[in-house]
């Protein structure tokens, strides 16, 4: 048996890479020893940058749905317990309401501007499982499910891997040009290949309890939220739901020197909420924050991608969101090596890439949860209904403001950029900061190429992704014939797009824009480069 990927994984990621290669028309198959979902829901929210790219597959609308009700608001409240006082509240805008009244939300929230999507809060148990559907339904993907990847050979081909069933130990041999880890923290691809972690490693311990309490909505009266972080003495941690109805995940976070919880899950609920409400337990997981990136992102025709490469503290949502960056990063590098047009430095730029990004999202995400856990360390008296706890909450709760980067760290999302890349051409303008919580728009070579709305009611981002695409900016569009002739003698997949728009031309900052299949820019002139044949060439991996 033979296929162009094989993909040993069926998360968030693996799926996600899965459908993109699928979308490119590369043939794949996915092999993961669970048949059904994983039941506890794990991480949630789904970021800005991931839902441009579920937009380009067409699933962007399926991932919404399969979240909390669109007329839900997003809103992060601090709580003393979840049904007691409320401490301080991050208000962001239902899917509903940024649909019908974006205009008016941008003025308070100016982010909103920066993309067609601003917050979508959807937890990986059902993402997985729309996303599951979504690939059932194409003929080049094939599932393997109840399978599990045991070894593997690399040659300069291709890999041979060997499978077992996780019933019946009956074995298969697969044969694929690449192969790709997105078998988790425990990957055995990894191990394979002997590459290790690094980075400031386990950070705490913390317990997942995916509960049902019914009761609870009518509890939460007219103004609920999507996440409540509890902060009472002996039950710090949060509470977040799953489908904007009755199910729900604790995460303990016990401080330092206190231990993790050993008793009755109903009861460490009860006592985070507050109330001695019916709780139901689906289930409970224990698991450990943590800040690791592998020293390398794979081999020659094996790569890893996701939580096999990188692990996280939930502390900003960016795990899963990092590793849908990667397989958008991958997808289109592999099937250039597919179409015959990428060169031979193509995929080597996957680890070039991606590793700075996971490197600096993993210590923001361990920076969060370091200032997070700061928090639960409260006084005593922060239930207290005499004058002192007053006081205790409002000194608590005018420390969280600057916490907006925690829950909408739109600059982290949007903000990143491939700097030093083989594959990116420098203007020579030098590089912006990071702004965590804020995003200012850029086509700087290396970033990701700007949305703006256009006048039939497209964004741009909807022009980019099966090839490179060539923008002519403003009136008297430059001619690009040096550009096109290089790309079509490279063989390279290029299309020119002529836009009118002074705005577009101003956010983009030059009458020509590049901009790579992932929708990151490659280059950008106001005249085409004395030698277009080189850029194509150098855009391509083949320099």
């Amino acid at each position: 048996m033979s296929c162009a990927v094989l993909i040993a994984g069926a998360g968030p990621v693996g799926l996600t890479l899965a459908a993109d290669l699928a979308w490119r028309g590369v043939r794949c198959m996915v092999v993961d020893p669970q048949i059904e979902v994983h039941p506890h829901p794990r991480a949630i929210s789904i970021g800005v940058r991931s839902m441009e790219h579920f937009r380009r597959l067409g699933i962007d609308q399926h991932v919404i749905d399969a979240g909390v009700p669109r007329s839900q608001p997003l809103d992060v409240v601090y709580v003393t317990r979840m049904l007691r006082r409320e401490i301080f509240r991050f208000r962001f805008p239902s899917i509903d309401a940024l649909g019908s009244d974006r205009e008016s939300l941008t003025k308070s929230i100016p982010e909103i501007a920066a993309s067609p999507y601003f917050k979508t809060w959807v937890a990986q148990s059902p993402l997985e499982r729309m996303l599951r559907e979504h690939l059932s339904n194409l003929p080049d993907v094939e599932m393997r499910l109840g399978w599990r990847l045991e070894a593997f050979e690399e040659d300069q081909q291709g890999v041979r891997a060997r499978l077992m069933h996780a019933s019946s130990s009956a074995v298969d041999t697969v044969e694929a040009r690449y192969l790709v880890g997105c078998d988790g923290a425990n990957s055995t691809v990894r191990n394979v290949l002997g590459i290790r972690l690094e980075g400031r490693g386990t950070l705490g311990a913390a317990r997942g309890i995916y509960f049902r309490a019914p009761q609870l909505d009518a509890r939460l009266k007219a103004d609920p939220a999507v996440m409540y972080w509890v902060l009472a003495p002996g039950a710090g941690g949060t509470i977040y739901t799953i489908n904007g109805g009755g199910e729900w995940v604790y995460n303990r976070y016990p401080v330092p020197g206190e231990s993790m919880d050993s008793g009755d899950p109903v009861e460490l609920v009860q006592r985070a909420l507050g109330e001695r409400i019916d709780v139901e337990i689906l289930s409970v997981q224990d698991w450990l924050p943590r800040q690791l990136v592998a020293q390398s992102y794979g081999s020659r025709r094996v790569f890893l991608a996701g939580d096999a490469c990188h692990l996280f503290v939930p502390t900003g949502g960016f795990g899963m969101n990092t590793g849908i960056g990667d397989a958008a990063d991958l997808a289109w590098k592999i099937a250039a090596m597919e179409e015959g047009w990428g060169g031979a430095s193509l995929l080597s730029t996957y680890d070039t890439e991606r590793r700075p990004v996971a490197r600096f999202n993993t210590l923001e995400a361990a920076d969060n949860y370091t200032r997070s856990g700061e928090l639960f360390n409260v006084p005593a008296t922060l239930e207290s209904e005499t004058g002192e706890g007053e006081a205790a909450r409002a000194a608590l709760a005018a420390l969280l403001p600057p916490k907006i980067k925690h829950f909408a760290p739109i600059g982290v999302h949007l903000g990143y950029r491939y700097e030093g890349s083989p594959l990116i051409a420098s203007d020579g303008t030098p590089e912006p900061a990071i702004e965590t919580a804020n995003y200012t728009p850029t086509a700087r070579p290396g970033h990701r190429a700007p949305h703006a709305w256009l006048a039939d009611g497209r964004s741009m981002l909807d022009l980019y992704g099966k090839g490179f695409v060539l923008l002519r900016l403003g009136r008297d569009a430059q001619t690009v014939d040096a550009m096109t002739r290089a790309a079509k003698e490279a063989g390279m997949p290029l299309s020119s797009v002529g836009i009118d728009d002074a705005r577009i031309a101003e956010l983009y900052g030059r009458r020509l824009v590049l901009v790579r299949p992932d929708g990151h820019v490659a280059w950008r002139g106001d005249v085409e480069p004395e030698n277009a044949a080189t850029l194509m060439m150098r855009v391509a991996g083949r320099l």
